[in-house]
């Protein structure tokens, strides 16, 4: 009996719910309650046709497409974009039905929270033409990156006053500023097939209608030796004279050359020439317990060190058993067996003048450095001489290949010993940051025209060679030439320096040049990087 009275106070409950539940099926139509068509609620809208124009006025609206810094604009008719608000519609009003309904029903009327149903925005696009439109955007915004850059130092006048360069001819003054490289900008490449569904999602979304593109970035690269060649000629470009220079790499071979293969004065760095022509004649080069080599080596140390032109003309004679001009005869066989065809001497140093040896150098006709005939070289030949002395001390190189049984990697190290005593602190060593700690090698040179200055410098990136020559008709001024060195070497180390922080490549630690065997100082010099402080 109990069991009958709940069957019939059910039945009796139900059918009185029925006639409730019914209506609210109508009303709730199309959209029930909770139900949410592409994220919105629409249930308030009861008839489809303001639905369909609700949401077709929504995403017809134009979206906002950025590509980096750029912001574009992109009208969904122009890509065939429609919302299908009826399929949405439809897909709502299953929710009409079954248990989904009766939840929906039963918490409208206790007035429970309802649970959140979404429909997907339903949509036509036509991806050939949204495609289209990607590429033309990639066509007109996509960009390689940008080289590193080199900003401009300014002149000091006289007066104190400052300007960028633009000298006038004759004027005597220096550079101010330091020569400072900046980073390029990187390039960005917009990746189409990756981009179409950020389109299609700032098209469907209801609010942020926005699309970030996705484009691919390729950094921008470090500078590199044709960036500094073009830089070194903008220094030139103001420069009241003809200035030649080579740089080469160590590390890696690269080359910057600015006119490096016009005939210059060999003046004192021929004296490096010299060197390495006493060495290939030495059996076993400066050792202990030899009287006759142990003052060899001391004019090696006068000739290199204190730029002697005494002791250079004493190891000429050396070379040519006693006759200076045959040692100077020498030295030119010498640079011609290393291949190198615009070096030679015809004589030794503060000497009568003989008629120029042709060579390829003296007898170009776009450029005349006026020089002497006794004594030429370019820079191209003396940087890779220098270049050739320190592969040497690895035992590889132009030196060692040319010469396997007569040159050894101790003679070339010891050659770069006496050339430490050099230890004139202006021209290429000048521009060093910190110079007094510099770890530099060179052999300068003057004449009255040109000055010249070739040097082993380990940079931040590892070890280069840097041969620069300066000519200026009439006279070649000490504060311009000077200024010029300064500037180019400045240039060249800091150019060096951002290559190491874009690439952060370790570098090997430099080597320390200790003195011959039984070497007997002439001199006391300063402690130098390149010594180890001795």
């Amino acid at each position: 009996m109990r069991r009958f009275f709940t069957f019939v106070i059910t039945l009796c409950a139900i059918l009185a719910l029925f006639p409730l539940y019914t209506r609210f099926k109508v009303t709730a139509a199309p959209v029930p309650p909770g139900v949410h068509l592409g994220g919105l609620d629409l249930s308030a809208i009861k008839d489809k046709g303001e639905i369909r124009q609700h949401l077709e006025g929504l995403y017809a609206q134009t979206i906002e497409v950025r590509f980096g810094d750029k912001v574009l604009a992109l009208r969904p008719d122009d890509v065939d974009f429609y919302i299908d608000a009826e399929q949405m519609v439809a897909e709502a009003s299953r929710y009409l039905e079954g248990s989904e309904f009766l939840d929906i029903a039963v918490r409208q009327a206790l007035g429970f929270p309802q649970q959140e149903r979404n429909i997907p925005v339903r949509f036509l696009l036509n991806t050939e033409k949204l495609r289209a439109w990607l590429n033309s955007v990639a066509e007109t915004h996509n960009h390689p990156p940008t080289q590193a850059r080199v900003l401009t130092a300014a002149w000091e006048w006289s007066d104190g006053s400052t300007q960028i360069p633009g000298i006038p001819t004759g004027y005597i003054g220096r550079y101010r500023r330091d020569w400072t490289w900046l980073p390029g900008a990187p390039g960005y490449t917009l990746d189409v097939e990756a981009s179409i569904p950020v389109i299609v999602a700032a098209l469907t979304g209801e609010e942020a209608r926005i699309a970030e593109l996705v484009r691919h970035e390729t950094p921008s690269p470090p500078p590199t030796m044709a960036d500094l060649t073009a830089a070194i000629n903008r220094i030139f470009a103001d420069f009241p004279g003809f200035g030649a220079v080579y740089v080469q790499d160590l590390t890696t071979g690269a080359e910057a050359r600015v006119d490096d293969e016009v005939a210059f004065s060999g003046m004192s760095t021929l004296k490096i020439f010299i060197a390495a022509a006493v060495m290939h004649q030495l059996a076993n080069g400066i050792v202990a317990d030899d009287p006759e080599v142990a003052q060899i080596g001391q004019l090696l140390d006068y000739a290199l060190g204190e730029s002697n032109n005494y002791a250079a003309n004493q190891l000429l004679a050396y070379l040519g058993d006693g006759d200076s001009l045959a040692g100077a005869r020498q030295v030119t066989a010498f640079a011609r067996q290393l291949g190198f065809v615009n070096t030679y001497m015809q004589s030794g140093f503060d000497a009568a003048a003989y008629a120029q040896l042709p060579t390829p150098a003296n007898g170009r006709t776009d450029w005349n450095t006026n020089p002497d005939s006794n004594l030429q070289t370019t820079p191209l030949e003396m940087g890779q001489l220098m270049a050739a002395l320190y592969e040497c001390t690895l035992d590889k190189g132009l030196l060692r290949t040319t010469f396997p049984a007569e040159v050894t990697p101790e003679e070339c190290a010891q050659i770069l010993f006496y050339m430490t005593h050099d230890q004139f602190q202006e021209l290429i060593w000048g521009g060093l940051p910190e110079k007094a700690h510099a770890w530099i090698i060179h052999k300068h040179g003057f004449a009255f025209e040109s000055h010249s200055d070739v040097a082993l410098v380990w940079g931040p990136n590892g070890p280069y060679v840097m041969s620069i020559f300066l000519f200026r008709r009439g006279w070649m001024d000490w504060a311009t030439s000077n200024s010029t060195m300064h500037a180019i070497s400045r240039l060249t180390w800091n150019f060096y320096e951002f290559q190491r922080s874009q690439a952060a490549n370790p570098t090997l630690a430099p080597p320390l040049f200790q003195p011959p065997p039984g070497y007997s100082k002439i001199a006391d010099y300063i402690p130098t990087a390149a010594t180890g402080g001795h």
